[in-house]
């Protein structure tokens, strides 16, 4: 089973009116709501794939109840702890006239001692040999320290731990060894403290970490993905095609690669479905995900070379 952590989602309300005229009432012309944060977006692509997984995190007030609502209508298989704290949302103002967006949005919430011990408990009761996809903003209350301790308590019982972050938070969770790494080349940069700026640098200044981590994955947007193991380097490119936008391509690679993984797939495996899935989400616009009928086109056109 994969398991999809987001710590802090957020609830996103868009709003369109055709002008906002100030100190008079402003029709909504039309409003819609859509829960978003990496794992929720890892569990809609893997879902798309075909796949099932358990979104886990923490979700408080009434937002968070919409939030939960509107992911099972979704078919996504929720087990979040409640929080007595509200969770985040954003609310977009779009004026259609002017074409000009405003955003407002809430603070993180914060989590009490009581809620991370709930949540802990929660993550000693997943599985030997599920997947754990860890990623995302943290709530306050918790340390940076958090995801290198969900790791380490995974690891133990053999639960593979997929790490999507960065600066300090990725620091401390590769020292924790989680099974894989996905930065992208400027995270993968803080990482190291060095900037880096093509994918040769990367195969080099990634070897150090392969005593820590199984597999690391940079991306690196149209220019592609490098994909570090002890079984070979792979340097995977996607076809070219004509973006509309590229929120949710990370989480969409980093679903397609545990998705394969979770099924016993090898690693090459993994990065051509990731690559096609990051890539198929860029047809999209609106923070709209992979289509499953994109994902097998693109799939064919995705070119690797080992090293």
């Amino acid at each position: 089973m994969i398991y999809a952590i987001t710590l802090s989602p957020i609830l996103n309300r868009t709003i369109d009116v055709e002008e906002i005229v100030y100190d008079d009432c402003n029709e909504i012309v039309e409003g819609r709501s859509r829960p978003e944060g990496r794992g929720i977006d890892v569990s809609r692509v893997i879902k798309e794939m075909g796949g099932q997984s358990i979104a886990l995190g923490f979700i408080g007030g009434y937002s968070g109840l919409e939030l939960e609502g509107r992911l099972i209508n979704e078919g996504i298989v929720c087990d979040f702890i409640r929080i007595n704290d509200e969770i985040r949302t954003k609310t977009i103002v779009y004026q259609r006239k002017k074409n000009l967006q405003t955003l407002l949005c809430t603070a993180r919430p914060e989590v009490n001692p009581f809620e991370i011990a709930a949540f802990y408990n929660k993550i000693k009761e997943i599985p030997t040999d599920s997947y754990v996809v860890l990623g995302g903003a943290i709530p306050r209350g918790i340390s940076d320290n958090f995801f290198a301790q969900v790791t380490t308590t995974l690891r133990e019982k053999g639960v593979k731990v997929i790490l999507d972050a960065d600066e300090e938070v990725l620091k401390r969770g590769v020292n924790a060894g989680p099974h894989l790494i996905k930065p992208n080349i400027h995270e993968f940069g803080r990482l190291i403290g060095k900037n880096i700026t093509d994918f040769e640098e990367v195969f080099d200044e990634a070897k150090p970490y392969l005593g820590l981590v199984e597999y690391i994955v940079v991306s690196a947007g149209p220019k592609g993905v490098a994909g570090i193991s002890k079984e070979g380097n792979y340097l995977v490119a996607p076809p070219k095609v004509k973006v509309r936008s590229s929120i949710g391509a990370g989480d969409s690679l980093v679903a397609g690669i545990v998705f394969v993984l979770s099924n016993g797939g090898s690693f090459e495996e993994a990065l051509a479905l990731g690559v096609a899935c990051g890539t198929a989400s860029t047809l999209n616009s609106g923070g709209g995900l992979c289509v499953k009928e994109d994902v097998e086109i693109i799939k064919k056109d995705v070119i690797i070379k080992k090293f």
